[in-house]
Formats: C-alpha cells, structure tokens, sequence
C-alpha cells in the first residue's frame, strides 16, 4: 500500500483562549479496517488498524456560537486506544472510550500535516481536553474517563512531540489488499 500526508488548516487547534469544551458530538460512524500489508511497512507495530472513512466529530468552545467540526481522514492508522498491557485489564483498547481516542490520536499528530505549523504546548493540552470530551459523551465511567485522562496528561508528552512517518495509508475501496 501507498502511503500519503493530508493537507490539514490550522483552524484544527484553537488559536483563542478556551476554558471549556462543550456540546461534543460524534458525526459519523467509526470504521476501521485492518490489513497487515499495510501494516508490515511499520516499525514498531504501533497501529494495528486503518481508519476506513473520514470521522467527523463537532464540539463548541465556551463563548462560541457555532460548533466546530473536525474531520480525521481515512487511511489514518492506529493502535485503538493506547493502553499499556499493563493497564488494560481495567481499560481497554475498545470500548466507550475508542472513538475519542481516535479522535485524541489525530490530534496528536495532526500538526506535522498542516503547512508551516508549529506545534505548541496548548495543542496538546487541546487534544487531552477533547479525549475527556469525547469520553464524556460517549458516557464513560467517571472512574475510567480519569485514569485515561490523568495517563495523556503526565505521560503523553512524547507521544505528542514525536514525528511520524507513513502516518496514513492510500485505500483503495474496489481493491483492498
């Protein structure tokens, strides 16, 4: 398979002050493919699965109006939820929780995609801000929503700062491989 970089708008991040995030919706429907040949062409077996059509979700900032919508193109690959084996036997990589994390995953890497971006601190704190979002309205438990919440903030870090390379793969609907 062929990979490609997305053209993306800096419009993904806030650029005005926020304090909170609200009215968080899941648009369309989460489908993923999976497809080891795709896969074979990665190290580190960090992503397992291939988002097989864009997901749309809309949330509002406080003091806006108008929601926003962000758009996580197909061919992005991903892990699922990035919970260590360690953790899983209390949060797993599927459950409420997955499509805020894949949300929260595009947002970690989507600055490297848009022209002349810098990544910057408060993006980060963005895209952890979102993942509780998202897990809220997908009605997680209290309990779990934090303990995966907590886990980005401390620790997401690297994951956040890190470059990726074949990041998204082609798909070819009346073809897979």
């Amino acid at each position: 398979m062929d990979y490609y970089k997305p053209i993306l708008t800096s419009d993904i991040y806030p650029d005005t002050p926020w304090n909170d995030i609200y009215d968080f919706k899941f648009l369309s429907p989460l489908i993923l493919r999976r497809e080891p040949k795709a896969l074979s062409g990665r190290k580190g077996g960090d992503a397992d699965y291939i988002l097989a059509a864009d997901y749309k979700v809309s949330y509002r900032l406080d003091g806006e109006p108008e929601p926003r919508t962000i758009t996580v193109p197909s061919g992005m690959l991903t892990d699922l939820a990035s919970v260590p084996w360690f953790g899983r036997w209390y949060v797993g990589r599927v459950g409420r929780h997955l499509e805020a994390c894949i949300v929260h995953d595009f947002l970690y890497c989507a600055w490297e995609n848009i022209p002349k971006y810098r990544r910057r601190p408060r993006d980060k704190v963005f895209a952890d801000c979102m993942l509780m979002a998202g897990m809220e309205a997908a009605k997680v438990r209290w309990d779990r929503r934090q303990v995966v919440f907590q886990m980005v903030w401390w620790f997401g870090g690297p994951a956040f700062r890190a470059r990726r390379r074949n990041r998204y793969v082609v798909l070819n609907p009346e073809n897979p491989e």
